[in-house]
């Protein structure tokens, strides 16, 4: 361990290290098993030995976290609630010390504590040159998002008048090949109207959320509904778990094209035959939808990354449908949870908050 510190604390004398050493223990984690919470107090201030973890926030990534990284020494610094959680990818490696034996330690030894600073200074340059570029990243995202809606929104009125005109030669179903041909066009708009609704959604702006109470049981209902074209290549078992008398205020537009979303990977997920659960019941402080599925799951790399614009892991489309979901959920000022394991499925969990206004 003596090795370890003297590289995470550059210039400490050989006594400072044996001091560091003995407030500090070696812990292991196991991979997906937080190290830290946010909006939780800490005791512990961490440094990462050996394995990398994720920081999130409110489900977004913040930062991948490496060997010499130290994790929660601001929530002791500042004697607030931890900003975000960590948690490992792997099975990961830490030493470990408590904040009245570091406290103690660092007024004892003063070296230590201006090296500390230090440490924490380069962390922190590097953490702004992220944000920096990052803000960039998404204005530059966003004036693409603009550009692309304009253009997009004029592709919406010759795309109808295909789908109206395949509609048409679907019913009149003069010979078999003619219908098969009408099918497959109505297929292929009905795939480039989604990719068109995720375009379009990516470039709206918050002001356009219109909330009103809506009964829950019949609008997934809807959209399981709206959902089930394309789906005879494959055995899936779609189950719609709800009351019939739950109501909740939410914006039904923009949840249908989340739900769309989901169930659209889901069915994706799973290779030949499975089971799909759309639900909802009450929380404690509002309600909860979730869709749930057997499909082959997710790896930490794919979770780390699905809300990025443009991430598509090797999928057809525009890779914007999970930015939109996550977009539009945090419209809402709801939370997404994923919970995946690999070769055994995976459940999205939304959690909306009540607003005190409304009706029970």
């Amino acid at each position: 361990m003596k090795k370890f510190l003297k590289e995470v604390f550059k210039g400490i004398e050989e006594k400072e290290i044996n001091e560091l050493e003995k407030i500090f223990e070696e812990v292991t984690f196991q991979k997906d098993q937080p190290m830290v919470k946010e909006e939780e107090f800490g005791k512990e201030i961490y440094i990462l030995r050996k394995g990398s973890a994720l920081a999130t926030k409110k489900g977004k990534v913040l930062a991948e976290l490496h060997p010499g990284d130290i994790i929660g020494e601001m929530s002791l610094i500042e004697g607030a609630v931890r900003s975000a959680t960590v948690t490992p990818n792997e099975k990961t490696v830490l030493v470990k010390s408590d904040s009245e034996k570091f406290y103690k330690l660092l007024c004892k030894k003063p070296k230590i504590a201006v090296c500390l600073l230090r440490t924490l200074s380069s962390r922190l340059r590097l953490i702004d040159e992220k944000v920096v570029e990052k803000a960039l990243q998404e204005e530059r995202l966003a004036v693409l998002g603009r550009l692309g809606s304009t253009i997009i929104h004029d592709l919406k009125s010759p795309l109808s008048a295909i789908k109206g005109y395949a509609n048409i030669l679907g019913e009149e179903g003069i010979d078999d090949r003619t219908l098969k041909y009408a099918k497959s066009i109505n297929k292929a708009t009905d795939f480039v109207f989604e990719m068109i609704e995720d375009i379009l959604e990516f470039g709206r702006n918050k002001s356009t959320l219109e909330l009103r109470p809506v009964n829950i049981f019949e609008f997934l209902k809807e959209v399981v509904e709206l959902s089930g074209k394309g789906t005879d290549t494959k055995e899936i078992e779609l189950n719609i778990k709800a009351p019939d008398d739950l109501y909740f205020e939410l914006d039904p537009f923009k949840i249908k094209r989340v739900i769309l979303n989901l169930l659209k990977n889901a069915r994706e997920a799973i290779e030949k035959k499975g089971i799909i659960e759309i639900g909802a019941e009450k929380t404690k402080d509002g309600i909860k939808l979730y869709i749930r599925d057997t499909g082959v799951g997710m790896s930490n790399e794919i979770k780390s990354r699905i809300y990025e614009p443009f991430f598509t892991h090797g999928k057809r489309g525009t890779g914007l449908g999970m930015t939109v979901v996550k977009k539009i959920i945090d419209e809402h000022d709801a939370k997404i949870e994923i919970d995946s394991v690999k070769g055994k499925g995976t459940t999205f969990n939304i959690l909306f908050k009540r607003k005190h206004n409304e009706v029970e």
